[in-house]
């Protein structure tokens, strides 16, 4: 019987069932709560339009405070454990959600308990090409999945693209050297039919096959565990330690160990990792926090690496949604890395800025962020990101050759996501 592959034109990732109190970062239920609690905030924009709402910020968040957001809170200033941290154990994969080349949802597929472990040798190894398995639980999901069309012929292979960098869009990026290829963050989207025939998203097929991933945070524009799960379950990857999981960070090694792979590496501030002759090491990642001063609980953040990667005389800089928070800023670390480790030949830099008033968090995809900021910076604008002029400062600080703008998009098919301009 000639081997198939699932298809590249479809995306698939874990549906996870949430009973958590307030609901966990896996599955964005923490956010829904917090809108919820402030439906009046909501009704007021619906209403009188979002500057009028920024205007009436202390009233608003009063009223809220009032009713459903003091649920959140042990006393004033004080959030509860259950906000805090919730329950790893209450959050458990029970799916298996499908997505078109039109990013139009198919019908979820139930996992079963026992085919949760090892999902991600099955989908990896069914991404290269492979026969219908013989364990009867797999084979379902195999069955289930061709049902549903999701599977193509086994093509030859061809080499992948050249190039030691390649920006392949939002905060994904290709990086290799004659013995190694990482990919860090990879977000890969399929190829459609609405885009020129010209002009379409990069596969792995064209990326080739990584040696290491690197995850720069959580959040799931960085950690996309439909790029992850094609890649198989003996794919080296690195994430960031997070000691417990929080409402602000997902505990990724544990959540990936979960469905089944088994290289998961955790890697520290200012620990390096060797692939090949390549020399990755993680720096602080400071920013994209609820608020860029004092924050309630400083102690819980979005937990993140940004990266350095070395081979030779080069160096290649990866800083994602840096900017600046109560612990740190970028540039000032840019200065400390040129002192350590040297200038940078190309710094990949994030540059969407992401300049809000707290209340319009309700309103993004970081609702969550809300209840961490304390009354007094209710209505004090926190910019979490770098903007344009910052990315300037840090590539001159770092001393760099040449900017890459990146984590924003990059093409239609990420702006189509929300991802840009």
């Amino acid at each position: 019987m000639p081997q198939l592959k699932l298809s590249e034109q479809f995306r698939w990732y874990p549906i996870y069932e949430d009973t958590t109190r307030f609901g966990s970062a896996v599955t964005n239920q923490c956010d829904v709560s917090v809108r919820n609690a402030c439906a009046n905030i909501a009704a007021y924009r619906h209403t009188h339009g979002l500057p009028a709402v920024v205007t009436q910020t202390h009233a608003l968040m009063n009223a809220a405070m009032s009713v459903g957001l003091a649920e959140f809170y042990e006393r004033p200033g004080v959030l509860h454990p259950d906000w805090l941290y919730p329950d790893p154990q209450l959050v458990q994969p029970v799916a298996l959600a499908l997505e078109d080349e039109m990013g139009q949802a198919i019908a979820p597929i139930p996992l079963t308990a026992e085919l949760i472990p090892d999902l991600a040798a099955y989908l990896g190894e069914w991404s290269q090409g492979a026969n219908p398995p013989t364990q009867p639980a797999a084979l379902n999901l195999w069955n289930a999945l061709m049902d549903l069309g999701t599977f193509t012929a086994v093509l030859p292979a061809s080499s992948p693209i050249s190039g030691n960098a390649t920006f392949v869009g939002h905060s994904t990026v290709r990086i290799q050297s004659d013995t190694a290829r990482i990919l860090v963050d990879p977000f890969l989207l399929p190829k459609s039919s609405q885009y020129p025939k010209t002009y379409q998203p990069l596969d792995l097929t064209e990326l080739g096959q990584p040696d290491a991933v690197f995850i720069t945070h959580s959040h799931p524009d960085h950690y996309d565990l439909a790029s992850l799960l094609r890649l198989g379950a003996d794919t080296v990857i690195y994430v960031p330690e997070v000691e417990r999981e929080s409402v602000l960070a997902i505990n990724m090694a544990f959540r990936l160990k979960q469905l089944g792979f088994r290289q998961v590496k955790t890697l520290k501030w200012h620990e390096a990792a060797i692939i090949g002759d390549l020399r990755i090491i993680a720096l602080p990642f400071y920013g994209e926090q609820p608020t860029v001063f004092h924050q309630l609980h400083p102690e819980v953040r979005n937990m993140g690496n940004t990266y350095l990667v070395e081979w030779g005389d080069r160096r290649i800089g990866l800083t994602a949604d840096s900017g600046q928070d109560g612990q740190g800023d970028i540039k000032t670390l840019a200065a400390e890395a040129l002192d350590r480790y040297g200038a940078l030949d190309v710094l990949f830099g994030g540059f969407r800025g992401f300049a809000l008033y707290p209340i319009q968090y309700l309103f993004s995809s970081v609702s969550r962020y809300l209840p961490f900021v304390p009354p007094s910076l209710w209505s004090v604008r926190q910019q979490m990101m770098c903007d344009a002029n910052d990315l300037i400062d840090i590539a001159e600080i770092w001393q760099t050759q040449k900017i890459v703008p990146y984590s924003d998009g990059g093409a239609p098919w990420y702006w189509l996501r929300g991802l840009g301009p």
